[in-house]
């Protein structure tokens, strides 16, 4: 099926499926569709070991990452990463 959503991200059927869990994000990407992790709440260390799984697993298909990046909060002030800082530790094919 051809249409302007599958062209833009890459998939062969226009399906879009958002979880917590990689293993869905995996099926859903295998099956021509888009997987997108949910990774608001995971640390970046675990992000990176999820990250990779599902790399290993897709075999080069497209998917997502859902990442909650506000721009402040409470203590971003004292040296603790923020939204910028986030993004530049985010491998260059895992950002739009």
């Amino acid at each position: 099926m051809q249409n302007r959503l599958c062209d833009l991200l890459g998939i062969d059927f226009p399906i879009v499926a958002l979880s917590h869990c990689r293993d869905v994000v995996a099926a859903v990407t295998n099956a021509c569709g888009l997987g997108v992790l949910g990774a608001g709440t995971h640390a970046l260390d675990h992000l990176e070991v999820e990250l990779s799984w599902i790399d290993e697993q897709v075999h080069g298909r497209p998917y997502g990452v859902d990442l909650l990046l506000p721009a402040k909060y409470v203590g971003s002030d004292e040296g603790g990463l923020n939204a910028a800082a986030i993004a530049t530790r985010l491998p260059a094919q895992h950002r739009s």
